[in-house]
């Protein structure tokens, strides 16, 4: 399996960094929109066909991803659920801390990038209608219409059928589920191998959103918003950080500052690349001079990648409100919390998937019954605010790491992690 920086390699055209294109995108598309005027709309054609065809990946992906992590790991005892406790907790604190910030300082507000009347809120429906709505009339229709929902529903009957198959042959010496493994496997990496591709395109799609917003005039506002946006991800993003401190402190006797001068090296690569499989190197020698066990730091390093996304939870619930608030959408309180449920999964998803917190975002839009038309907006920012939510990410999970030697100190139990290379990590 590759790692997710041998994979990005894939899309660097001429073997320059995907975002030093967005960034040269962006200078290209400034005199084109001033020169254009208002035909420069015509451009919008690019970010629409880029995102039609990232729509028409993410589905499948989430879904391949999530069986791939569930039928390729066997977590047991005691520990496996620790970490997974950890894993929700820490992953709903962040999503908390990034609504509370967009609510509070509102920075899509004046992005002129209106879709519906100001205050109004998209069409909600009864409870009755959304538990209904959980179970798909066909196998195929969470897929054709992204229905996040009922591709969970689905995804999990799945994936528990596929562990029970596993787990019955495998007591009686029978390996031939290993096929079903490889399927996933060589499934999953076909179509990661069509969003490299796809993802490779993407400075064109932020050349003509930027291009058709100098046109219009209206190229100040949503940038003087977007850097609102970056500013609040980053304040929420380091309010996780210290989240994690004071579990640190508090949950595990560590000092925090012992935490993060051991963590430097982690940063600093996790930064630089923005990769959270190609950092677990570094990340296991960093757990093993804090002292922490192997078992604990293997076992987070790997199975983390694909389910502890906590600064990728951040910023979807983030990027979502904020658009939400450009369009003139009031999402309500019901309209939150489904944010919450729909990017807990997408984030889950969006493991070992480069880019994933940008290629699952539709699937959260349809959730709350919001157009996507927008979202290649966020296409002029992702790049940096990438590399802020994969070092929030690894973090997290050095943190639980820690927390899981101190609440569950390495004895006899034994938790076995099969098939390390699931998708998104190394052997």
């Amino acid at each position: 399996m590759e790692t997710d920086l041998q994979q990005e390699e894939e899309s660097r055209p001429g073997g320059i960094p995907l975002y030093v294109w967005v960034i040269g995108a962006v200078l290209m598309a400034v005199p084109v929109g001033m020169a254009w005027g208002e035909g420069a709309d015509r451009l919008e054609i690019l970010p629409k066909l880029i995102l039609r065809a990232l729509t028409a990946l993410a589905a499948p992906l989430v879904v391949l991803a999530i069986l791939s992590a569930i039928v390729t790991n066997e977590i047991r005892g005691r520990l496996g659920a620790l970490m997974m406790g950890f894993y929700l907790l820490n992953t709903l604190v962040a999503m908390v801390i990034g609504l509370a910030l967009t609510n509070a300082i509102r920075p899509g507000v004046g992005a002129s990038l209106s879709e519906a009347a100001s205050g109004q809120a998209p069409p909600s429906k009864s409870m009755q209608d959304l538990l209904v709505d959980l179970i798909p009339r066909s196998i195929g229709e969470p897929f054709t219409q992204n229905h996040l929902a009922q591709l969970v529903v689905l995804t999990l009957a799945l994936g528990i059928g596929l562990v029970k198959i596993r787990d019955a042959r495998k007591s009686k010496g029978d390996e031939s589920f290993r096929v079903v493994i490889d399927l996933l496997t060589i499934g999953f990496e076909l179509l990661m191998k069509v969003l490299l591709w796809v993802v490779a395109l993407s400075p064109l799609a932020v050349f003509g959103i930027v291009a058709s917003k100098v046109g219009q005039g209206d190229a100040m506002k949503v940038a003087a918003s977007l850097a609102w946006l970056i500013g609040v991800v980053s304040a929420g993003l380091a309010l996780q950080v210290a989240w994690y401190l004071i579990q640190m402190l508090v949950l595990a006797g560590m000092n925090p500052l012992r935490f993060l001068a051991g963590s430097l090296d982690v940063i600093a690569n996790t930064f630089s690349t923005a990769s959270t499989a190609a950092t677990i190197p570094i990340t296991l020698k960093a757990l093993s001079k804090m002292g922490v066990s192997r078992r604990s730091g293997q076992l987070t390093a790997c199975i983390g990648t694909n389910f502890n996304n906590d600064g990728t939870a951040l910023y979807q619930a983030t990027a979502v409100l904020f658009l939400a608030q450009a369009m003139g959408y009031n999402l309500g309180l019901a309209d939150q919390v489904m944010i919450v449920l729909t990017t807990l999964i997408a984030s889950v998803g969006a493991g070992g998937i480069p880019s994933g917190s940008f290629v699952t975002l539709p699937l959260i839009f349809a959730a709350v019954r919001m157009p996507v038309d927008r979202i290649p907006i966020l296409l002029t920012v992702d790049w940096f605010l990438d590399r802020l939510r994969t070092t929030s990410n690894v973090l997290g999970d050095m943190t639980v790491a820690v927390l899981l030697d101190r609440v569950s100190p390495p004895v006899a139990e034994t938790v076995m992690i099969e098939g390390a290379s699931t998708p998104g990590t190394v052997p």
